[in-house]
């Protein structure tokens, strides 16, 4: 991409299962770690991280899986974190690869190039900082980024109103919430925020 990183084309469809030990991997050393899905699953909420993404229906229509931010962040984005304890340390993308930070400075290792949804986004002339725009949506859809508007689950129930979400790692200052890409037709918000417990789509960016 013309941030100079390699993102994946898709998003990411990685099942997991209640109570079962899955792989992760390392947000800074790209290293795969594993991770026990009973201490995420239900968290902060009864459809939270592992049923969350078995919706086939949502699914197979959008091409697309949900994930709470702690089933993101395989764990280690807690209900307690906020944004001075900086980014989750882990995620459920595989060995070698990140979820996007925020929209920040800082580069991932340290001393590499920026990983998040505001530098991607810039380098294509979408502004980084939320603001309300009726054309830069058509940009995130088109080829190379195809992002689709595939809605999210919140408390059980699925919300499609041609809305997109991609979790980041980067916590919010408030610890319920943590920060996303959102955009609909009129709207991108590379710096939004929500509830850590709503479902939304996960897109990883190569270490």
């Amino acid at each position: 991409m013309a941030d100079g990183n390699c993102w994946m084309s898709s998003n990411l469809k990685y099942e997991l299962y209640a109570n079962s030990t899955r792989t992760g991997v390392n947000n800074t050393t790209g290293e795969q770690i594993t991770f026990n899905t009973g201490a995420i699953c239900g968290n902060g909420n009864t459809n939270a991280a592992c049923i969350m993404n078995g919706n086939t229906a949502y699914g197979s229509t959008f091409n697309t899986w949900y994930y709470t931010w702690y089933a993101a962040t395989a764990g280690s984005g807690t209900s307690s974190m906020t944004t001075s304890d900086g980014d989750a340390t882990n995620s459920i993308c595989p060995a070698h690869w990140r979820l996007p930070a925020n929209y920040t400075n800082k580069q991932y290792p340290s001393g590499g190039a920026q990983k998040s949804w505001g530098s991607l986004l810039n380098t294509y002339g979408v502004n980084p900082a939320n603001h309300s725009s009726t054309s830069e949506y058509q940009i995130l859809e088109a080829f190379p980024f195809t992002l689709p508007r595939a809605g999210h689950f919140t408390s059980g129930a699925f919300l499609s109103s041609g809305l997109g979400h991609w979790w980041s790692s980067t916590a919010y200052s408030t610890a319920t919430r943590a920060y996303y890409l959102f955009f609909d037709t009129t709207r991108v918000y590379p710096q939004n925020s929500d509830g850590k417990y709503y479902g939304f789509n996960v897109r990883c960016v190569a270490l």
